[in-house]
């Protein structure tokens, strides 16, 4: 019996300790699609959004149009537990030359700049919305390219391109 003592501590430090390793790398991982998940949708709502008050909204009277700060309000609220004081978004208009950057997000929910501007409204043009936020993760300090006792960030990217419809 004295033979046996302590075998149970190695066994736990020998198939613990992974299995640990593993549930908590688990759960990063879900983490980092969540917030990669909500980016991209929230990018894809303020596209629409976009999309959908362009070049006719200013006919018969309408007033729909769109300002950056409403766009930005859209990003914002559909990114279910994204902090708009960490994410940084750029909109681009149909002819590219035209670029507005919240850097970060937070700086433009109160802007009352029309956009798309009027030489880049117009029904079949293009719009784009870009997006950076970062995700910072204890897990990342393991990957290559990371220094070994930092924890890493990188920075998760969404696009969403849509044509101007109304």
């Amino acid at each position: 019996m004295k033979r046996n003592r302590g075998a149970a501590t190695i066994e736990f430090t020998l198939v613990g300790i992974p299995l640990i390793f593993a549930l908590v790398s688990t759960i990063e991982m879900s983490r980092g699609m969540w917030i990669y998940h909500a980016q991209t949708f929230a990018i894809d709502q303020g596209a629409r959004y976009l999309v959908v008050h362009g070049a006719d909204c200013t006919q018969n009277g309408n007033t729909c149009t769109t300002t950056v700060g409403s766009i930005a309000t859209v990003i914002a609220n559909s990114g279910v537990g994204l902090v708009p004081s960490n994410w940084n978004v750029t909109l681009i208009s149909a002819s590219g030359s035209n670029k507005v950057t919240c850097s970060p997000l937070s700086n433009c929910l109160t802007s009352t700049t029309v956009w798309p501007p009027s030489s880049d409204n117009a029904l079949g043009s293009n719009v784009a919305i870009s997006g950076s936020y970062p995700f910072s993760s204890a897990m990342l300090m393991f990957f290559p390219g990371s220094a070994a006792v930092h924890f890493g960030t990188y920075n998760l990217g969404a696009y969403s391109k849509q044509t101007i419809m109304f």
